[in-house]
């Protein structure tokens, strides 16, 4: 169960802390924090005309999801299709296919 502190129990701790009035005992049973759900990302830096930048900003919002899930989307469709994998979200086949549909261009 998460407890939320204020702003002053936070300032009034970190001052505790600071003079060194914090005490520890090694026999505290603390519970640690659930393990994140999904996967962490990592960042991939990639440069592309503003032009280009612009057609995927627009296909996104068109898709209601964030560039950088579309681009991700991307990347995973054309890497799945580079090796011939079929293992594919239905959602990530969904949005290329409309896109396919509504560009005249295959995702």
């Amino acid at each position: 169960m998460s407890q939320q502190h204020s702003d002053e129990q936070i300032s009034a701790a970190a001052a505790a802390f600071a003079a060194g009035d914090v005490t520890y005992h090694e026999g505290t049973l603390v519970q640690l924090p659930p393990k994140p759900e999904a996967e962490p990302m990592v960042p991939l830096g990639i440069r592309v005309p503003p032009a280009l930048a612009e057609r995927v900003r627009a296909a996104a919002d068109q898709a209601g999801i964030p560039y950088s899930q579309l681009v991700r989307e991307w990347i995973e469709l054309g890497l799945t299709d580079m090796a011939g994998d079929i293992t594919v979200s239905v959602a990530v086949l969904r949005r290329a296919i409309a896109h396919a549909a509504q560009t005249g261009h295959a995702a």
